[in-house]
């Protein structure tokens, strides 16, 4: 994205050396599918506390404490946790009310929700063989909501970070901080692995604004070295609350980088990284675009509602 929105062709991309862990994420107790243990709940393990439980699932002590009905921070072995918000009857909704008086389109997701699935729009050539505009990538039958996706090269249009689609890495790219979703739909943001066995669905892009609630403006220590990535500009990020409730949100309004992290965190989310912006920046609800990007993009990022498999181009 550059400070009118053009993608990679204007920004210098620098190669982060060293090893980067995953953010937010770790091993330990996880939740377990039989014995009638439900999803989103754990069982609580000999040395573990409240507050490391609350850092390893991306939730404060207060969350856990009210969606666990409990009054103190006092827990012990064997005792069952929630550690995300009891399931919803959403399945993905608009919200477009004001945000820090910031007139921004949220898209909230909830992969819990059985028929909800999220994976990449590309154009009908393939990656990296055109461009198309967001409102022909949207074209596909059971999606509920577009939005961009990451930097790109403006000539050949190849992404500018990794790209997995259906559990293959079409692109791997200078850019591993993504929005990873593995087969079962369970979300978060990390710095990838140098490949991504076990993912469904990566999008790679950035820089993060948001790390474990907290605000986190340092693209220079990403790579970025181009000072448009932190000017102001249209923007659009993505968000995780937890597991499986995700936020995209796209506004017309330019903003800095700082300024969109204090916007998604007030929307609640714990961990966020930016997608492109400038003039690739769109939104498409229910086939009616709210924000139509100014350019053709390599990619972009589908929300669908439906039993069936999903990702075919509708014809007409």
């Amino acid at each position: 994205m550059g400070r009118r929105g053009s993608s990679l062709g204007w920004v210098k991309w620098v190669i982060v050396s060293g090893a980067l862990s995953a953010v937010g994420w770790g091993s330990g107790a996880q939740a377990v599918s039989s014995r009638g243990i439900p999803p989103g709940v754990v069982v609580v393990k000999p040395g573990e506390y409240l507050s490391l439980l609350g850092k390893r699932y991306g939730a404060s002590v207060a969350q856990l404490r009210r969606w666990n009905g409990l009054i103190s921070n006092t827990i012990h072995p064997g005792q069952r946790l929630r550690i995300r918000p009891p399931a919803t009857s959403f399945s993905v909704k608009l919200v477009t009310r004001p945000v820090l008086k910031v007139p921004v389109l949220a898209v909230h997701v909830n992969l819990a929700h059985p028929e909800v699935s999220i994976r990449s729009l590309l154009p009908p050539p393939g990656v990296g063989r055109g461009g198309e505009v967001l409102q022909r990538l949207a074209w596909r039958t059971r999606l509920v909501a577009a939005i961009n996706g990451g930097y790109f090269h403006p000539r050949t249009f190849w992404p500018a970070g990794d790209l997995v689609v259906g559990g293959h890495q079409l692109v791997k790219g200078s850019i591993q901080t993504a929005l990873a979703i593995t087969p079962d739909k369970r979300a978060r943001v990390m710095v990838g692995p140098q490949t991504w066995r076990g993912y469904e669905t990566v999008i790679a892009n950035g820089p993060y604004i948001l790390r474990r609630g907290r605000l986190v403006v340092t693209p220079r220590a990403e790579g970025y070295n181009d000072p448009a990535i932190w000017g102001r500009a249209r923007r659009s990020a993505v968000g995780v609350v937890n597991e499986r409730y995700l936020i995209f949100v796209s506004t017309k309004m330019e903003l800095t980088l700082s300024e969109l992290g204090k916007v998604m965190a007030k929307l609640g989310a714990k961990e966020a990284i930016v997608l492109d912006g400038g003039s690739s920046t769109g939104l498409v609800w229910k086939g009616e675009t709210l924000i139509r990007p100014g350019r053709a993009l390599s990619y972009g990022i589908g929300i669908f509602l439906g039993a069936k498999p999903v990702g075919q181009r509708a014809r007409g």
